[in-house]
């Protein structure tokens, strides 16, 4: 009897001394992860800000394949929330703030009385995004004596947002490869006007040598208050691939015979029969959508004008928005 006494003693000993260590520990947390992915920071703010992309990289479904998300009408932006039941528990998170392109700030319920933040933080840097995902908070007496268990919360989260991350490069770095070519066919082109500078170069510097262009003439008719009426294109006089060189014209339409001074020129399109090509992706699909095009007007049992000058409009570009995939090029060859 004696001997149960000092066993029960041994053991509420044991207790009180457990208690009072897991009462020391610290409560206050604040854990991160963070990754360079070379993806522009609009398209990385677009993805995280709403809950449903989140299925597409979430780690946690490659832990827990249970997991089924529900999703109410606003998913995105603040006031934004989804929650979520699995076989290792139940939650919510709702987005409380946000700085667009820059940090979002959300608040997590796994039901155990403590709702800590996640937070992220996006900078541009050199070569992309530098991106931050985190959590902060105060454990509860309980929450402390879990996180003990399992080895300490850091053990445990820092390696599932080091994979979270991870994941998301892998499938933003996949969805910026994304491009598509619409054959919209025979087009009547109405013509007109537009102030140009031409150029001829080594195909390797057309990118540099067009975008200089496109922002002097731009520069050009913004300092003479002269409107543009329609999106820049380049008007390609010559493009020969077995000696790698190119010439080119980059041009504004204007809506009347201007008189310029300098070497921001006049030119005049006239009318002419064309085939169409809608080009959605990054530029460096360019290549692929004109050798589409191409064959597209041979599958139709059409003929391209063998000394035609081809040219695309740039409807939407990086001056509207950073995701390439986005970006909207036309696609105009002159065809008998």
């Amino acid at each position: 009897m004696r001997a149960l006494k000092y066993i029960l003693l041994f053991l509420l000993i044991l207790i009180i001394g457990g208690s009072i260590y897991i009462a020391t520990l610290k409560a206050d947390y604040n854990i991160k992860s963070t990754r360079l992915i070379k993806v522009p920071i609009e398209v990385v703010f677009e993805e995280i800000n709403d809950f449903k992309n989140w299925n597409n990289w979430g780690p946690w479904l490659e832990m827990d394949s249970t997991i089924v998300a529900s999703f109410p009408k606003i998913t995105s932006g603040v006031g934004a929330s989804y929650s979520w039941t699995g076989k290792e528990g139940n939650g919510s998170m709702k987005t409380i703030s946000l700085t667009p392109k820059k940090e979002i700030i959300q608040q997590i319920d796994f039901g155990s009385g403590s709702t800590p933040e996640v937070f992220w933080e996006l900078n541009t840097v050199e070569n992309g995004t530098e991106i931050t995902w985190g959590m902060r908070g105060k454990n509860s007496f309980s929450e402390k004596l879990y996180w003990l268990y399992k080895g300490g919360i850091e053990k445990n989260m820092i390696p599932m947002y080091d994979r979270g991350l991870e994941l998301l490069d892998q499938h933003l770095s996949k969805e910026m490869e994304k491009h598509s070519f619409n054959f919209k066919g025979v087009v009547d082109y109405g013509g007109g006007f537009y102030l140009y500078q031409t150029t001829s170069c080594k195909m390797h510097l057309f990118t540099f040598k067009m975008r200089e262009m496109l922002e002097k003439v731009s520069s050009y008719m913004d300092k003479n208050s002269i409107e543009k009426y329609g999106k820049p294109f380049i008007l390609y006089h010559n493009w020969d691939d077995e000696n790698k060189t190119t010439m080119f014209s980059v041009c504004f339409p204007v809506n009347e015979r201007i008189i310029t001074t300098g070497d921001v020129l006049t030119g005049f399109l006239e009318p002419v029969k064309t085939f169409k090509t809608e080009f959605i992706g990054d530029y460096k699909f360019s290549n692929q959508a004109w050798l589409a095009a191409y064959k597209a007007i041979t599958d139709a049992g059409l003929t391209a004008i063998e000394n035609g000058e081809p040219f695309e409009i740039y409807k939407v570009g990086p001056e509207n928005t950073t995701n390439p995939t986005k970006w909207v090029t036309e696609i105009y060859i002159p065809i008998n």
